[in-house]
């Protein structure tokens, strides 16, 4: 997402190829039909079409961070918060990136800027030790009130139990996200549980497959990887490695939940199984368990005696973090 020196050459050269090619077919069409000789003008335009979000991005990065999204970053945000300069410096980019590409919009629910930028941070989180990223399926997240159904009805059924989703079909390019269980993940720097990290470690598989994998990523990793998951999913359930029954649901939310604890609880994921935190290690280009001891201890977005955010006027303790921490997610579709 961030547009390096290099990214921007390479973006550069391929726009003006693309322009050389749309001018040499319409030269080409303009020789055998005199009229078409005006297409030509279709090569600056397609060149300003290839380079049109490489020049928007460098423009975006370039403006001011809003002192309020540092201000939610360091307050919510355990994993900014223990960066170094360099390294706030370019979740910073990514964040201003994300935030004006992906509509985020609240359904029945209000949406804030701490929810905007905890889900640009949930996203950030699982792509800040690659190089080069794109996740071209998302254009939208949509925000709910509360945990939802199959039907991705939100109205206080008994069926409802999901707290985050990657749409498929007609929801295709959107992921929807419980506000109350987005904001408890980031409220416990000690939890095992971050929906938005979860979900989007499922875009990244999903991004991975269909684009390729990052060049930071070693195929024998890969293949110890898969290795690795085939023979957990297939263990006898008192066998299986310490971490959430959900895990084991399917390969995806092996990975999506596994995900969820190198982010959020690395020391205690190496301390129980070092191979599979090596792993992790090396298929997202971080060592989140040497940034731990940076982490603070005791920074907390939502105090849990506080009013919750949902406006039930309930002690947030007694609501929504009660049920983000008694309910599953169910498998992202």
């Amino acid at each position: 997402m961030i547009v390096t020196s290099e990214a921007n050459s390479r973006n550069q050269q391929q726009a003006l190829v693309a322009a050389g090619l749309v001018a040499w077919a319409a030269g080409l069409l303009g020789w055998l039909f005199p009229p078409l000789w005006l297409l030509l003008g279709l090569s600056p335009f397609s060149y300003w079409w290839g380079r049109r979000r490489c020049l928007r991005r460098m423009t975006i990065v370039q403006q001011p961070f809003s002192n309020n999204w540092e201000q939610i970053l360091l307050t919510h945000v355990a994993f900014f918060a223990a960066l170094d300069e360099a390294g706030k410096a370019r979740f910073r980019q990514l964040v201003q990136i994300f935030l004006d590409e992906v509509r985020i919009t609240g359904i029945r629910t209000e949406v804030d800027e701490t929810i905007r930028v905890l889900v640009a941070a949930s996203a950030a989180i699982p792509i800040f030790g690659f190089h080069d990223w794109e996740y071209h399926r998302l254009h939208e997240v949509l925000i709910y009130p509360d945990a939802f159904d199959d039907a991705y009805q939100s109205h206080g059924g008994p069926d409802e139990n999901i707290l985050g989703m990657v749409g498929l079909h007609h929801l295709s390019g959107v992921m929807i996200l419980s506000k109350p269980a987005l904001l408890a993940g980031f409220a416990h720097q000690s939890g095992k549980q971050n929906v938005g990290v979860h979900e989007f470690a499922h875009l990244v598989e999903k991004e991975a497959s269909e684009y390729g994998l990052p060049p930071e990523v070693p195929w024998m990793v890969v293949r110890q990887w898969v290795r690795y998951v085939a023979r957990e999913l297939a263990r006898p359930m008192k066998y299986r490695a310490h971490v959430s029954s959900y895990a084991y649901t399917n390969e995806h939310e092996f990975f999506a939940v596994l995900a969820e604890y190198f982010f959020t609880s690395p020391e205690l994921l190496k301390r129980r199984d070092p191979v599979l935190y090596s792993m992790l290690r090396d298929l997202f280009h971080q060592d989140t368990e040497s940034l731990l001891p940076l982490m603070p201890r005791r920074r907390q977005g939502i105090s849990r005696n506080t009013p919750c955010p949902c406006g039930s006027g309930r002690k947030y303790k007694h609501c929504c973090l009660e049920k983000a921490e008694t309910t599953n997610p169910q498998p992202a579709t």
